[in-house]
């Protein structure tokens, strides 16, 4: 099984910040959903976050969890992670 693609879903429900939801889907047509803490200011930021880090995932079998988090801290981020990385990690993870 490999990932094929990573979605995002911003969603305004009328209240003081948005709800940002992650889809992962895979080859054979399974998918997970996550969701990615935001704030009302930082919420666009933390989506484009999860599509660079989508790109790295393409290909890839979803259920290397620990490996996606090491490489995404290590490689993506340079280990300076900052709240918005942290957010768009967290939904992805939830999401594999």
């Amino acid at each position: 099984m490999k990932v094929t693609n990573i979605r995002t879903f911003l969603v305004c429900p009328g209240t003081s910040k948005n709800w940002l939801f992650v889809k992962v889907e895979t080859d054979e047509g399974i998918h997970g959903w996550g969701e990615c803490y935001t704030q009302a200011d930082r919420d666009q930021a933390i989506e484009i976050h999860v599509h660079q880090l989508g790109r790295y995932l393409a290909g890839r079998s979803p259920f290397n969890i620990k490996h996606f988090i090491f490489m995404a801290y290590h490689d993506f981020a340079g280990k300076r992670g900052a709240m918005d990385l942290y957010c768009a990690i967290s939904g992805i993870e939830q999401a594999l």
